[in-house]
């Protein structure tokens, strides 16, 4: 039998380069491979969608992982049900523009303000309280301010865009393998409204939290990957 793989699509970086410490802990029972996508391609959903598909696994069982802003992408490959696809996991993540907690605002209102935002030079001290809250450390400052400055302006505004208009919900009914929510019960960006949105469209769905902050998978790496390959060993076998 062949064994089970994890591919993994990144949050609005899209470098995956934070989500080392994650692959880390998943190598000993069940390897990672993260997608990155193009530092300075301002590309949409659509495009994105396109880019990843070939990159799935043609032989033997996988599961994939959508980080935050990859939720949709991987929701809408899994309602492909591709040939080996053993189940979805999404972290933080939601199928519909998502509400900030506690906040009428949306991501379609924090696109509005990235517009007037100079992105290249801001600062990740401001970024850190919404995607580290009270894990910032000045270590995690330093290296958010790396993966800020990575991504080109017209980039992380494009995918804020798509962030801010997007809804996959009616894919959520065509997927046909077992899905895992990671939630982090300190998430500052995706409020609990996107979980009960998904739950709505799959009341099977399996959900773990974590106390963590939007950033789960850079601050509870290890955590994140014994949920994953805990609920991984009790899926149906694969060929």
């Amino acid at each position: 039998m062949t064994a089970l793989r994890c591919i993994v699509l990144p949050g609005m970086d899209g470098s995956g380069a934070w989500l080392d410490e994650f692959a880390t802990a998943m190598a000993p029972r069940l390897p990672a491979k993260i997608v990155v996508y193009p530092p300075e391609r301002a590309l949409g959903y659509d495009a994105l969608v396109g880019l990843v598909r070939p990159q799935l696994p043609q032989a033997g069982p996988y599961l994939l992982l959508g980080e935050s802003f990859s939720g949709p992408i991987a929701i809408r490959l899994a309602a492909e049900r591709p040939s080996g696809l053993a189940g979805l996991v999404l972290c933080a993540s939601f199928a519909s523009t998502p509400r900030l907690p506690g906040s009428p605002l949306s991501a379609r209102a924090l696109a509005r303000i990235a517009n007037a935002l100079p992105l290249q030079r801001l600062p990740a001290a401001f970024a850190a309280p919404w995607l580290l809250g009270r894990w910032r450390t000045p270590a995690r400052i330093e290296r958010l301010q790396t993966l800020l400055r990575s991504v080109a302006p017209a980039v992380l505004r494009q995918r804020l865009r798509e962030a801010g208009q997007v809804d996959v919900g009616d894919a959520l009914a065509a997927i046909a393998c077992p899905l895992l929510y990671l939630r982090a019960e300190h998430d500052r960006l995706v409020s609990a409204d996107s979980l009960a949105r998904i739950r709505a469209r799959v009341p099977t769905l399996s959900d773990v939290a974590f106390d963590a902050p939007h950033f789960l998978l850079q601050v509870q790496a290890a955590a994140a990957a014994a949920s994953i390959c805990a609920w991984a060993a009790e899926l149906p076998a694969q060929g």
